[in-house]
């Protein structure tokens, strides 16, 4: 009989935590209103999967930094900087659906409610990047959401986070061949500061990138990550409307 009731228990929680994340789906459906894109946000080091960021200065470089003399587009080392700042452009260009209306960008990033919205420290200590003009703003300040309402009319806000890896698909150690990673979270709150729409989608690029060594083309997975992230906008947006 214990068995049989924990067996329920377990079905019933499994149950009203897919309740939950239906309702989301049954509410932008249901009112569909446009929405906020109020901050986009990625980790700086686009790092080897499961591995700690390489230090370029390392003296057992010698070799991959010669080759970096020869070629400069060839690298050991990436980070998100440029990447972020075609990431929000990219997600208003791919994502767009008859339920997915993202607002304009100056008029919430010009608001006063924008400007004195709480930041996110974690975003700061984290060494977070994000797009030009945007700001960390805190998904647990209450009162901005609140207040861009009443500013400007928009009854919800969208908090975007990505995740960017590198991981070896073949070869051995740094020889052979990689893919780059995008992991994509969106969060959707309404205009009290209640989280109803929560979605992760990951992607890989395709098809493999070579490496040699270690050393990679720098432009080749900058490309290859921008495809990716739309590919994870289309991804979100297919999954979300099945």
């Amino acid at each position: 009989m214990k068995r049989t009731g924990f067996v329920f228990l377990v079905a019933g929680l499994i149950c009203l935590g897919a309740g939950c994340g239906s309702s989301g789906k049954a509410i932008l459906f249901d009112q569909r209103e446009p929405i906020a894109l109020v901050s986009v946000v990625s980790n700086w080091d686009i790092n080897w999967q499961d591995e700690e960021p390489i230090n370029p200065k390392q003296p057992d470089l010698f070799l991959n930094k010669r080759a970096l003399r020869n070629d400069p587009d060839l690298t050991i080392v990436s980070n998100a900087e440029e990447l972020i700042k075609t990431a929000e452009g990219l997600i208003r260009d791919n994502m767009t659906s008859s339920v997915i209306s993202l607002t304009g960008r100056e008029p919430v990033l010009s608001s006063r409610a924008y400007q004195e919205a709480r930041i996110n420290k974690n975003h700061v200590y984290e060494g977070l990047v994000k797009p030009d003009d945007f700001r960390f703003v805190d998904y647990r300040d209450k009162n901005f959401p609140a207040a861009l309402a009443k500013e400007t009319g928009i009854q919800r806000t969208m908090y975007v986070e990505f995740n960017f890896v590198r991981a070896m698909t073949f070869g051995i150690g740094k020889h052979g061949t990689y893919r780059g990673e995008v992991e994509m979270t969106i969060y959707i709150y309404d205009a009290q500061g209640k989280r109803f729409f929560r979605k992760t989608v990951t992607m890989y690029s395709r098809p493999t990138l070579a490496v040699s060594l270690g050393i990679y083309s720098h432009t080749e997975l900058m490309s290859h990550l921008q495809s990716t992230i739309s590919d994870a906008c289309y991804e979100f947006l297919e999954d979300f409307e099945s």
